[in-house]
């Protein structure tokens, strides 16, 4: 019998990404829509930690269930770490990723410095335990959006990856997940349930 774990998110991409990493622990990953609850609580902090845990206690207060949640975003240095907490509402709340990401070009413009990082804080509440682990990738932000990979979301068409020699968007997500900024933090997340 798989123990239940419920997971704050309804992003099928990171429920994919995620249950690929917990279910083989003996997990069954439930996500809000599994359980029928309206999950929309509002992101009122200012750091990845802190929206992470504004998910995590919520998701346990209506579940009952141990919950994780996540809070991820790419930060730019030349755009003073923007958009940072606001990757997902970027721009324009009509904005789609791709047009997020097109803003995100936009807004560098020339600018010589395209130094960037994703982010992914990842928190744990079971009603006795809070913890947090973060995970952290650096690249550099194309001037150009990938119309060409198949792979990733997001800001993955714009996010060039150094070792790989590649865009995120080019790479398939089982090499990803192997060094992404949600993979680091949840092979921390792992390393912790296991004990």
């Amino acid at each position: 019998m798989s123990k239940r774990i419920a997971f704050a998110s309804g992003s099928e991409h990171k429920l994919k990404e995620v249950r690929s990493l917990i279910e083989p622990l003996g997990y069954s990953v439930i996500s809000p829509k599994d359980l029928g609850i309206n999950f929309n609580p509002v992101e009122s902090e200012t750091t990845f930690l802190g929206n992470s845990f504004i998910k995590s206690r919520a998701l346990y207060k209506l579940s009952g269930l141990p919950s994780f949640a996540d809070d991820s975003g790419i930060c730019v240095e030349a755009l003073d770490g923007r958009p940072g907490v606001y990757s997902a509402r970027f721009g324009e709340p009509s904005f789609t990723d791709k047009e997020r990401a097109n803003y995100l070009l936009y807004l560098l413009g020339t600018n010589s410095n395209r130094s960037a990082f994703y982010s992914c804080v990842i928190t744990y509440v079971n009603g006795n335990v809070e913890k947090s682990f973060e995970g952290k990738v650096s690249g550099q932000i194309t001037s150009d959006y990938d119309e060409m990979g198949k792979y990733g979301f997001g800001y993955d068409p714009v996010f060039y990856y150094p070792p790989f020699g590649k865009r995120f968007s080019e790479v398939p997500e089982t090499e990803k997940n192997k060094v992404s900024h949600r993979a680091i933090a949840m092979n921390q997340f792992i390393d912790w349930l296991k004990t």
